[in-house]
């Protein structure tokens, strides 16, 4: 062990975050765990165990209620502000080409996912611009803070072209140490010699403005807010459920497949006596013969039955009932912040982190450009609350009538989101004056 070895905190985590992570990348990512989330039966062998496995279904609530859950947050636009220079790197945050309303999804669905991520601001020199690099929970994996030397090691991807065949493109693995040990250095460790041990295959001082940087600049959230060390991950009770779910669905569909089918039998006849089955197939049984159908009777999947709409409504329970659609009518927008109290916190604890480490990210990064101070706001009306025709008309004729101001009925159109997201509230009563009045 050496540069890859992982923090006593991480080894701690990492059976949460492997849940967590193999749950929300779906079916695939479950099965190719095999037994550890879905045990053999007895007496399985392997085919038997791949057949079972096979008719098992995987039903992706992880990913469905994350891609719900930042879908409700970024469904208005984050407002910033920043200076000109810093806006023009927003359509590619990162130098390879991820934009940072892109950066701020991703950001936000591995705080929901794990609870902890990484942010690296970062100064590209060959294109002389800052960057931001962003790292899941895993890629965090060993961290050291001490009054002499302080250093945090990043697990990397990088890819090369194998030197013998120019069209084969090779992945492997490279950690990234960055290291306070009076100034802050990047030290990139890979395989190099035959052996396969890590050494060091490159060192870099970045500067800023020419002089060393006296902070490692890496941000980590958890799931209080700043820090490397995390309670356990907000959806992690979901992604168990989700996973009992699969259990479940691998137990009925092995006995919808033994017991759907009736099975003939015969008595009374010879067992050397090879009998066909079909239209075109006729049975000439003896006298004390008989013939009939082996049919499942019981209760035993109806309880598998049960079992799988049990789990279905707990994953509802713990998040994935934001994703279902808005009742009409009686049950409107308050009713659905306080049916969703308990998830929607959770989502608000996410969002605020995230939003603390987006600001922190990209004031380093604007800071080490030299070009002033970045401010970043995420939306927190998580429900669609758009005004129906028929609301719209109600306030209409009380602002008519004289029933309440005009700045009451523009503040219900903007909270309506009936008017633009960038237009205040000011803006459109100045709108109005210039417009004048309306007269056919």
């Amino acid at each position: 062990m050496g540069i890859d070895n992982t923090h006593p905190h991480y080894n701690l985590r990492a059976p949460q975050w492997a849940r967590c992570r193999n749950t929300y990348d779906g079916q695939d990512a479950v099965k190719a765990a095999g037994e550890t989330y879905l045990p053999k039966l007895g007496g399985q062998d392997d085919d038997d165990y791949e057949a079972y496995a096979k008719r098992a279904l995987f039903f992706g609530a992880v990913e469905r209620t994350i891609a719900g859950l930042v879908g409700a947050v970024m469904r208005k636009a984050p407002v910033i502000e920043a200076p000109e220079k810093l806006e023009a790197l927003f359509t590619d945050i990162t130098g390879t080409g991820m934009s940072l309303n892109e950066f701020i999804s991703w950001a936000l669905s591995e705080q929901l996912l794990q609870g902890r991520i990484g942010i690296l601001p970062d100064w590209d020199n060959e294109a002389d611009r800052p960057v931001l690099s962003n790292y899941a929970t895993e890629k965090v994996i060993n961290w050291h803070f001490a009054d002499d030397k302080q250093w945090v090691i990043l697990q990397e991807a990088y890819s090369e072209i194998d030197p013998e065949d120019e069209y084969n493109v090779v992945e492997a693995i490279q950690y990234r140490k960055l290291l306070l040990d009076g100034s802050y250095q990047q030290v990139i460790y890979r395989k190099t010699d035959k052996n396969g041990e890590f050494t060091v295959y490159d060192t870099i001082t970045p500067s800023r403005k020419g002089a060393a940087l006296d902070a490692i600049p890496l941000i980590v959230t958890n799931t209080n807010g700043m820090g490397y060390t995390s309670s356990e991950p907000p959806l992690l009770n979901l992604a168990d459920v989700n996973l009992s779910h699969y259990r479940t669905s691998a137990d009925l569909e092995h006995g919808r497949h033994w017991t759907a089918l009736p099975t003939p039998w015969v008595s009374g006849v010879d067992s050397a006596i090879k009998m066909a089955i079909g239209s075109g197939a006729v049975w000439c049984l003896p006298d004390h013969g008989k013939a009939g159908y082996l049919e499942f009777t019981g209760q035993g999947l109806q309880a598998l039955e049960k079992g799988m709409d049990e789990k279905s409504g707990m994953m509802a329970k713990l998040g994935a009932q934001l994703l279902e659609a808005r009742k009409s009518g009686v049950e409107a927008a308050d009713s659905v912040r306080l049916r969703q109290n308990a998830e929607a916190s959770v989502l608000q604890s996410s969002v605020t982190i995230t939003e603390t480490a987006i600001n922190n990210a990209l004031n380093a990064m604007s800071e080490w450009a030299g070009w002033g101070e970045v401010s970043v706001k995420l939306n927190n009306d998580f429900v669609d609350s758009t005004l129906n025709p028929q609301d719209l008309k109600e306030l209409l004729a009380a602002w008519q009538t004289g029933g309440i101001s005009q700045n009451t009925f523009l503040y219900q159109m903007q909270r309506g989101e009936m008017l633009p997201p960038e237009v205040s509230i000011e803006d459109e009563k100045a709108l109005i004056a210039a417009e004048g009045p309306n007269v056919d």
